[in-house]
């Protein structure tokens, strides 16, 4: 158990403890007929502070530390690899509209040929079209993947953003933690301590529906891919 975790627990016990310490504290030297005014039932003995610090129990600050930094390295990755990706999709787009010309010149070649009536230059020229032609399909496929390689790269790219912003307020609100947790009637630290838990549960919200949309993007590539794959067993 790391030592934030220790405090925490530390004072949540003396919270929920303060209860009942009054409750010894009292003389039973009440009149029979009078009995003494009694607190509501609760199921939160340790009161809202207590509950407030048990909503994020924090990491260490090392382990933040490392992760934080970790995540600094893969969003750096991401971008250097869209630029790369972004590319070869150009290079593939570039190529298939090459081919794409080579097919008409091939095509007029077969006309001509065939209103020659020159079958062998004809039957040449059929099967160097059909290869022009699956061959165009393919890197038209591998354009498509690419380009949508490019798109779950920037997505990654933007949880990877998202990511280090909730690791950054995590690393803040687990240091504000352990103030409040020294300094519990301090109502200033308590304030600001509400206020940067809420900041990171909505950037990890944030951050986690940035991945959601990024998976979905993986998966397109993972078709097109396939269909790249399918394409490339033609030629």
């Amino acid at each position: 158990m790391n030592r934030p975790l220790l405090g925490t627990v530390s004072l949540l016990l003396t919270l929920a403890s303060v209860p009942c310490s009054s409750a010894l504290a009292q003389t039973p030297a009440e009149s029979p007929t009078t009995s003494a005014p009694t607190s509501p039932a609760t199921m939160l003995p340790g009161g809202q502070l207590a509950e407030l610090l048990s909503i994020y129990v924090p990491r260490s600050e090392s382990d933040l530390g490392r992760y934080l930094e970790d995540a600094r390295d893969l969003q750096r990755a991401s971008a250097s690899e869209i630029d790369d990706t972004r590319r070869r999709a150009a290079e593939a787009d570039g190529r298939a509209k090459i081919m794409k010309e080579e097919m008409k010149t091939s095509k007029v070649r077969r006309d001509v040929a065939g209103k020659a009536k020159d079958q062998a230059q004809r039957t040449q020229l059929d099967a160097a079209f059909k290869q022009q032609t699956n061959e165009q399909a393919y890197l038209l496929r591998q354009r498509d993947a690419l380009r949508a390689d490019a798109v779950r790269l920037e997505a990654e790219r933007q949880a990877w953003d998202l990511r280090v912003k909730a690791l950054e307020l995590e690393l803040d609100a687990a240091r504000k933690h352990a103030e409040v947790v020294a300094q519990p009637s301090d109502a200033n630290k308590v304030a600001e301590y509400r206020s940067l838990l809420r900041n990171l549960l909505e950037a990890q919200k944030q951050a986690a529906n940035r991945w959601i949309e990024a998976s979905a993007d993986r998966k397109r590539v993972a078709e097109r891919k396939l269909a790249q794959l399918q394409s490339l067993s033609r030629l």
